[in-house]
């Protein structure tokens, strides 16, 4: 029963509709104060004088109306379509998928750089160091809150924001040479579809998009390289990406020495 009432309240509250009774309103006021003024000094002014005050007013008014209604009616949609955003099914990702994850990245690290077995705990540890510290990098440039480790639809991701209708998915990579295996690419890719198709129908009119974060140890030449062969990897994506390389010693002077 309680459920119902909270669906009914929520639904009741429609941010258009309240927003275009503000327009009207504004618009009688407005109405109103002209009439006042008219009055008040209709009887000092002469014919002419009356006709250049109200074409003025007019103007004025009606300019003014149609700004404020441009900008109610531009932050009224991007409420109508965060109104759905306590319906979206999103879902803290599961420490074995967590853990399933990281190890499946740290071992094909190890085989990049041809670190030992008895070496996979440090690298295990520099891994997480690393993911923590870009996310926290993105947190900061984003200046909201970032969602982590959560899933849509059964697809994982690193971290999430939500700003209006914007819908960023972020997802952070260690990378140790400068080529990134096409279909490692591919899944991120795959995930990102599926998590787009349901996004868009429990939030209609909202945009999802992927920000790769690569955090490197790469010198100049090795990150010329890798940033060149992105360009041909993503040729054709179904959300707008935005890659970010993130050096991990710079990452490390900043927020961790």
């Amino acid at each position: 029963m309680t459920e119902n009432k909270n669906s009914s309240l929520i639904e009741s509250i429609n941010p258009v509709r309240n927003y275009l009774v503000l327009i009207f309103a504004f618009a009688v006021l407005v109405c109103l104060s002209i009439v006042f003024l008219l009055a008040v000094v209709g009887s000092i002014l002469d014919p002419m004088q009356t006709w250049v005050l109200i074409i003025f007013l007019a103007g004025f008014s009606i300019f003014s109306l149609v700004v404020i209604a441009w900008i109610v009616l531009k932050h009224a949609k991007a409420l109508a379509i965060a109104s759905n955003d306590q319906s979206i099914g999103w879902e803290n990702v599961s420490p074995e998928s967590q853990k399933k994850a990281l190890n499946d990245e740290v071992n094909e690290l190890a085989s990049i750089m041809n670190v030992p077995v008895e070496q996979l705990n440090d690298l295990r540890s520099a891994y997480i160091v690393a993911e923590d510290l870009a996310l926290r990098k993105i947190q900061q440039e984003a200046n909201r809150p970032l969602l982590r480790h959560v899933s849509l639809n059964s697809v994982g991701f690193n971290g999430l924001n939500i700003e209006d209708e914007l819908v960023t998915c972020v997802q952070v990579c260690f990378v140790a040479s400068s080529n990134i295996r096409q279909d490692k690419i591919n899944k991120v890719l795959k995930g990102l579809s599926k998590a787009k198709t349901a996004l868009s129908d429990i939030r209609k009119g909202s945009k999802i998009r992927l920000l790769l974060v690569l955090v490197t140890q790469l010198d100049r030449e090795a990150e010329a390289k890798l940033r060149s062969s992105l360009v041909s990897k993503f040729s054709s994506t179904p959300v707008n990406v935005d890659i970010r390389l993130l050096d991990f010693q710079s990452l490390q002077k900043t927020y961790a020495e």
